[in-house]
């Protein structure tokens, strides 16, 4: 199981498919950071990962280092605009770095960071520690090739997600409404990830982004063994049968 926690929803970049500004932005207290982190079992696969970045929470290398006290290991998706020192990317098991395109017209006109400022960290944090470094990428039907071409020369794994077609998603964007293929969740049904929001409260995946409508695994799990699904998840693709990810690592594609 992973366990991940939205330790902000502060974000520097302003990427046209994420509903954080209409979120309230704060960050989690210590306080609630450690609480959390005592009550999850020993070596767990920790993500500190929401709506924001998570680099910009300032206690941030403190709360890696109370995790890694109590045995678990931590990863992280950030954006790259923040620069990480080799002995901080040596603290974290692994670094998603969030690119979408290496074009810097397309990334301006989409609100994400200029690549050509992120480009360098990525591969100095790669001849460093390869094993660590990801490239994570939103499929929102941009020219990817250029992408994928860059991670296969460097031989970086490449995750690529297909934009969310979630409800809840959706403050900037439309997607096809989907039909339902059935009511079962993998996240509900087989405890695959603990998600706590900002404020502590824990949701059964970490695809429900507003936390005021959020709901539990068991209340989940209720409406849709009655064929019904609730706001949080609705157009979900585990539901409709969208592929979330896929992983390019060197010419091998695997869903």
């Amino acid at each position: 199981m992973i366990c991940q926690i939205e330790i902000t929803t502060y974000c520097n970049a302003k990427c046209f498919y994420c509903p954080n500004e209409f979120l309230e932005h704060r960050h989690i207290s210590f306080t609630l950071f450690t609480k959390i982190i005592d009550s999850l079992p020993t070596q767990s696969d920790l993500l500190l990962q929401g709506t924001g970045e998570p680099l910009l929470h300032p206690q941030f290398w403190e709360m890696v280092e109370y995790a890694k006290q109590k045995t678990h290991s931590i990863s992280i998706i950030t954006n790259g605009t923040i620069a990480l020192e080799n002995s901080q990317l040596q603290m974290l098991k692994s670094v998603g770095i969030s690119i979408d395109t290496l074009c810097v017209d397309t990334a301006k006109k989409t609100g994400r960071p200029d690549p050509s400022l992120i480009i360098n960290k990525l591969l100095e944090y790669h001849s460093s520690i390869p094993e660590k470094i990801k490239i994570f990428a939103v499929d929102y039907g941009q020219e990817l090739q250029t992408l994928r071409t860059f991670a296969l020369r460097h031989k970086i794994i490449l995750f690529v997600q297909h934009i969310q077609p979630k409800s809840s998603y959706q403050s900037r964007y439309k997607t096809n409404l989907l039909t339902y293929r059935n009511y079962h969740c993998r996240y509900i049904e087989n405890n695959i990830i603990r998600y706590f929001f900002v404020d502590g409260k824990e949701a059964p995946c970490c695809f429900m982004i507003d936390r005021h409508k959020a709901l539990s695994r068991d209340e989940v799990f209720k409406y849709l063994s009655s064929g019904n699904v609730p706001e949080c998840c609705q157009q979900c693709g585990e539901l409709t049968g969208v592929s979330r990810l896929s992983m390019r690592s060197n010419s091998k594609v695997t869903i």
